[in-house]
Formats: C-alpha cells, structure tokens, sequence
C-alpha cells in the first residue's frame, strides 16, 4: 500500500510534513523555520480528534493540505494588524495555522463549539504555540479587551451578518478580513454605506475554485 492509499487516520506528522513542504514549494511560498512541522503535527491531531468528534468533513492529507493550510495561508501578505480575531475559528482554520506563520502576531480564536475550543487549546499546549487563546464564546457576545485591531473569518456568514456582528470593532478602527468564494454584488450591496469594501482575488498555482478576500474597514479604499 503506498502513502497515497494510507487511510488518514495512519498519516504521521513526517510525511503531512513532506507533502506540505512539496505543496509549498510548488506555490513559492516560504515559511519560519520549524512552521511546516508544527503545521503537520496540528493536521495529524486534526485527524485524530476527529474519530471523536466532527471537527472537519476534509480528512485526506492533500486536500487537507490544499483547502485547510494553503488557502489559509494565501492571505498572509493582507495581514496588517498584530493582535488579530479569527471569528468562528472552528478547528482552527485560519488562525491557528496564520499563528504558526506568523509568531509575532497574537490571535484570538473564537467560537461556540465547546469541543473545537478543548482541541485548540489541546494543540496550543502541544505545540507551544503562545500566540494563540482559544476562547468559548458566540461572536454576538464576545468581549475582549484589548481589542482586536484586525478580523479574519472564513466562510462563517454572509457578509452584511459579519459586518452587523462585528460592526463595533470594525467602527473602533479594526479590518475585516473575509475569506469567501466569490462574493454576489447582491450581498456586497446590502453592507451599509458608512464601510468600505475592497475585494481582492486570492490565487495560487493549482488553485481549484474561486477564491477572494473581502476587506471592510470604516476608513478609506483599502
């Protein structure tokens, strides 16, 4: 049986590691040293916390590889804040992989799923990632203090719901970064008039699918 064929449940963080350094290296895309195995290790935890609990529909290492890690990491040269929200974080994509690129900045990692939450702050420990507080909470009433000077969500919500949930950072000056498909002028058009919204093409080699980051910000064009 070859490492293709392997059941993900059998995928050591060595080869995760390999194939994501392959993966990288085919999109030209450099990380600190050390990323990629810590990157593989939180995909090997992924996939075993997963027998347990539904944590993520995507278990096969490349698409593992393609739709959790590149696509997260394709908005590392947007990010400008350095303390930075990932709303809905679910299992921690985007932010606990951005965390792992990215040690200087410190992300929150919010969501309501108690069960996700327990598995980040599991990875974090493990990894000794101190940059990251998972945090349980609804986005509806979540406080945090100091507060973030930037937002990234990935595929949580339509984006006037965003904008509505997220309005009151967003007003005291934070960015919204979200991640999204393709984003209907119908839906950019229900954002109220006092946001800017920017759009910016995501791509990558091999990229499968549409993919773009919306920006909304309360300043000028961004």
């Amino acid at each position: 049986m070859n490492a293709q064929s392997n059941p993900p449940s059998e995928m050591l963080p060595a080869e995760l590691e390999r194939r994501l350094v392959e993966s990288l290296s085919r999109v030209g895309w450099v990380l600190p040293d050390g990323a990629e195995y810590r990157i593989a290790r939180f995909l090997a935890e992924l996939v075993r916390w997963n027998r347990a609990y539904n944590l993520t529909s995507i278990t096969g290492p490349d698409e593992m590889i393609e739709r959790h890690v590149i696509d997260s990491l394709s908005i590392l040269d947007r990010l400008r804040g350095r303390r930075i929200l990932d709303a809905g974080t679910g299992a921690g994509i985007p932010g606990l992989i951005l965390a792992i690129a990215e040690p200087d900045r410190h992300f929150v990692l919010a969501d309501s799923n108690l069960k996700k939450i327990r598995f980040l702050k599991h990875v974090g420990r493990n990894l000794d990632l101190t940059n990251v507080e998972p945090v349980h909470a609804r986005l509806e009433s979540l406080s945090l203090d100091p507060p973030p000077d930037e937002i990234v969500a990935r595929a949580l919500a339509p984006l006037p719901r965003l904008v509505d949930w997220l309005g009151p950072w967003i007003d005291s000056g934070a960015r919204l970064l979200a991640m999204k498909g393709r984003l209907a002028e119908s839906e950019r058009l229900q954002v109220p008039d006092a946001y800017n919204v920017a759009i910016h093409p995501l791509d990558w080699p091999g990229r499968e699918g549409a993919r773009c980051l919306v920006v909304v910000s309360s300043g000028g064009p961004d």
